[in-house]
């Protein structure tokens, strides 16, 4: 074998897919001794999803050799449909096979779900991301984030992100009328209801609402969502695997220009 892993949890990498399927087709899993990682632009090229889920998100984690497997991202959310919310999941490669071995465990060993996923060969580009210093870093609540996108893509296409010390303001306008919401910050005494802002300068950018919902389904993942900006840069917005240490999973978002 190449590659074995096994998840405690395997909803993890469950709501890692669902995140990403309506984005990215097909995608590269690259393994190496750092963990799983996937860089992909999504098909219209206006958007970036890159993940990293450490292999110390691992119960047990052996990668003889980096190496990259192209898999479906349907098929993959099709094969998680198979396991139960407290299943374990161990992914085995042998070396050159042209398919991923997917075996979901019951946490009472009394079912066990065995899929062969068939191996694709997909073109990878892999995009140097470049280290960003954002004018604005923002933190709120996932769900938060999903709400608001969620709300205000029934009113228009582009959204408006301005940010000051004052707050985090989405804005919309389109055919029906116009609208915000506004984020002040708060604290909290869990980190993941707190709404905290570090502004070096304030930013205002125009962003499609589409990919903005998109993003913001990854709410599952964890508690909050930290959203960088600054002028003229793509947007960032990162999610934690459930804790720090386990990896990311963060989407880059270009601005829309105004023609």
């Amino acid at each position: 074998m190449v590659l074995e892993a096994q998840l405690q949890q395997a909803v993890l990498l469950k709501k890692l897919v669902e995140a990403m399927k309506d984005l990215c087709k097909e995608v590269n899993f690259d393994c190496s001794e750092k963990g799983l990682q996937v860089q992909s632009m999504d098909s219209s090229h206006v958007a970036l999803v890159s993940v990293l889920l450490r292999e110390s998100a691992f119960a047990e984690f052996k990668c003889d050799r980096p190496a990259s497997l192209g898999i479906n991202v349907d098929s993959m959310a099709k094969i998680f449909r198979m396991c139960g919310p407290n299943d374990s999941l161990k992914l085995r490669w042998q070396n050159d096979a042209d398919t991923l071995n997917f075996q979901c465990e019951s946490s009472t060993d009394d079912r066990i779900a065995d899929f062969d996923l068939k191996l694709m060969q997909i073109e990878s580009e892999h995009m140097e991301i470049p280290e960003q210093h954002y004018k604005v870093v923002a933190k709120m609540p996932s769900a938060e984030f999903q709400k608001v996108c969620r709300d205000l893509k029934e009113f228009g296409e582009t959204m408006q992100l301005s940010a000051s010390k004052e707050g985090l303001k989405f804005s919309v306008s389109g055919d029906v009328g116009s609208g915000s919401v506004v984020l002040k910050p708060r604290e909290s005494d869990k980190p993941e209801e707190a709404v905290s802002l570090t502004v070096h300068e304030p930013v205002t950018a125009n962003f499609a609402l589409r990919y903005l919902a998109n993003f913001s389904k990854a709410a599952p993942l964890c508690g909050s969502v930290e959203l960088g900006l600054g002028p003229d840069a793509p947007l960032l917005v990162k999610y934690d695997l459930e804790r720090t240490d386990n990896g990311f999973m963060q989407f880059y978002l270009a601005p829309k220009i105004d023609e």
